[in-house]
């Protein structure tokens, strides 16, 4: 900042060039795999609900409604829950490593103490 301000341009300029792009960057892309799992559980329920995409579209949310209403077929709810879990999942970590791998303030001794 202080050598930002000696080269002398205004302050917008300042948080436009040098403080948007230090600051901004890690929070945005790391909140992106958290905003894409709830866009697919919303979906997931709307379609649960009758409510999301048309009927012969197949989707998670329609899938746990067949398994609902075909109690003896266990394995369409098992499977399709399993499926829906293990994206959320992997998605979480996905936006966790990224937290890690952008995150200026870890050290990069305390990066490799976490990767062992």
């Amino acid at each position: 900042m202080r050598a930002a301000r000696a080269m002398g341009p205004s302050n917008w300029q300042i948080i436009w060039r040098h403080v948007l792009p230090e600051q901004s960057d890690a929070p945005v892309i790391t909140f992106l795999p958290f905003c894409m799992s709830g866009a697919i559980l919303a979906l997931t329920s709307l379609d649960f609900l009758g409510l999301g995409v048309p009927s012969p579209t197949p989707s998670l949310g329609e899938l746990l409604a067949q398994g609902k209403a075909n109690l003896d077929a266990w394995w369409i709810s098992l499977f399709t829950f399993g499926v829906l879990v293990a994206t959320l999942l992997l998605l979480t970590f996905m936006g966790d490593a990224l937290r890690n791998a952008l995150d200026t303030r870890i050290s990069d001794v305390a990066k490799a103490g976490e990767a062992k």
